[in-house]
């Protein structure tokens, strides 16, 4: 028997032993089901819950936001309606020291 068809009838017994192992989890009865929620330790320790803040603020729309410049629905390039960033300013040429002459 060579390598690849041994490797292929593994394959397909650990496949076969799965689907054994679902199918008689599924037709297991209801009380003997494991539930899948006690495989995972409880966040609650049972007491009451605190409820959740009230949202702060004057509500919607807010005042810092605008409408888009651009529509999506239009065939253009989403960066064309927005203006190019400002370049940098030039920097000032650094100044050099005159030069007196030398006294001899």
């Amino acid at each position: 028997m060579t390598k690849e068809i041994l490797a292929i009838g593994i394959t397909l017994l650990v496949h076969i032993v799965g689907l054994i192992a679902l199918v008689w989890t599924l037709l297991l009865d209801s009380e003997d089901r494991p539930d899948w929620r006690d495989w995972w330790p409880r966040d609650d320790d049972g007491g009451p819950h605190a409820p959740s803040p009230a949202p702060q603020g004057g509500g919607l729309p807010l005042a810092d936001t605008r409408p888009s410049a651009v529509r999506l629905r239009e065939p253009a390039r989403i960066g064309d309606g927005y203006g190019r960033p400002s370049r940098r300013p030039e920097h000032p040429p650094e100044r050099v020291p005159e030069r007196t002459p030398a006294a001899r």
